[in-house]
């Protein structure tokens, strides 16, 4: 990314600079999504970026042409390893709540790692509208299943942290601390620090930065020429040299990090608070410990083993948040296939045992011929045991 900004740099207005991908067998978000962004900021400002040769894996990630979340088509439009562009706080919302979806989904997480991801998420993802000054905000997702850990890059193409707080017109900041890129981005994770005054509580990476330490997980901050980094081994650093888009006004920030969807985590606690927060399964909450699933708004799933295994994942994660009891409502629902009964049901029998499955799920308004199906499949699946 570096080089395309170098090189891009030195072209005159209506200059092309085509980029060669087809090398390139690996895409992650922490280089895609800022080198979207740069590509989208020197096609605004009179210089065409085009792609030359483009490798399988560049194309699946729209990395010259980000998705929208208008575009989107669920079950056809994939969330994951694909670089999204959002234009307004709107946007921002729609796109975090899938990215949410997507979680709990695919991969089982421990208490509080979806809260605390959602608070995050779009807390760095409204960053761009409240203090960026930058037009768009561009985000990558991808989860790793086996390692259940959840990958996220976030960028724009704004004037950049230290600059933000410079040019800050309120007095509550503390301008000995912004004179250095690296310890201007340090000093903005801290609680309590924004450019925006008393307008803002400045919680958003204050939050973020604490969540990834109590969680174990990974954050990597890069804003004009400073790196900052929540690993003791690797703190970053302040690089004149970094070219940048433009150092007057846009010097742009990258926010990259990971949570181990493995290890607990809450955001009361990353923010000091004592009261809980809104739990994404309050949505669902029918009675204290009941919890009831329409699963005709999921029928979309129903005759495909593989979206079968992402709700399963989905009740894992109900369960694991705190619902004692949850109720699959079929109301209204058509014939399922054997093999989503199996996928869902099924091995959710095997994985919580016969016991605790009987006593936590609950199907009801099942047709006949769904229950026989679903009972047989909860049936062969503890027989085999796997």
């Amino acid at each position: 990314m570096l080089d395309v900004i170098t090189r891009a740099r030195t072209l005159p207005p209506g200059g092309e600079l085509e980029i060669d991908t087809s090398h390139v067998s690996s895409v992650y978000p922490n280089g895609a999504v800022p080198l979207a962004a740069a590509i989208d900021y020197f096609n605004s400002h009179a210089v065409s970026v085009s792609p030359g040769k483009q490798s399988t894996q560049v194309q699946k990630t729209h990395l010259f042409n980000p998705m929208t979340v208008d575009k989107f088509v669920r079950y056809e439009t994939p969330l994951t390893h694909n670089v999204w562009k959002y234009r307004n706080e709107e946007e921002a919302q729609k796109l975090a709540d899938k990215f949410v979806e997507a979680l709990v989904d695919q991969v089982p997480c421990e208490n509080g790692v979806v809260d605390t991801f959602n608070w995050c998420l779009y807390e760095v993802m409204d960053n761009v509208f409240q203090h960026s000054g930058a037009d768009a905000g561009f985000v990558m997702m991808q989860l790793q299943r086996k390692s259940r850990r959840c990958v996220l890059a976030i960028a724009d193409t704004g004037g950049g942290i230290q600059r933000s707080l410079a040019v800050s017109s309120h007095g509550g900041v503390d301008r000995t601390q912004i004179k250095d890129a690296r310890n201007a981005i340090g000093y903005a994770v801290q609680q309590g620090v924004t450019s925006k005054g008393k307008l803002n509580q400045g919680n958003g990476l204050y939050g973020l930065a604490r969540a990834t330490e109590i969680n174990g997980g990974r954050l990597r901050i890069v804003s004009g020429r400073g790196i900052w980094c929540n690993d003791p081994h690797d703190p970053g650093m302040t690089d004149l040299a970094r070219p940048v888009l433009d150092p007057e006004n846009h010097q742009a920030t990258l926010v990259d990090w990971q949570l181990d969807c493995a290890s607990p985590v809450r955001i009361e606690e990353a923010l000091g608070k004592t009261s809980p927060t809104e739990s994404f399964i309050e949505n669902i909450e029918a009675a204290e410990g009941f919890h009831r699933i329409g699963v005709l708004e999921i029928e979309e799933a129903l005759g495909s083993r593989a979206k079968g295994s992402e709700v399963r994942t989905r009740l894992v994660n109900y369960l694991a948040a705190g619902a004692e009891i949850i109720v699959l409502d079929f109301t209204g629902v058509g014939v399922i296939s054997s093999s989503f009964a199996d996928e869902v049901l099924g091995k959710l029998a095997v994985d919580m045992g016969e016991l605790d499955f009987r006593r936590r799920i609950f199907v009801d308004s099942a047709s006949p011929t769904n229950r026989s199906l679903i009972e047989r499949a909860i049936s062969l699946r503890l027989q085999s045991g796997v």
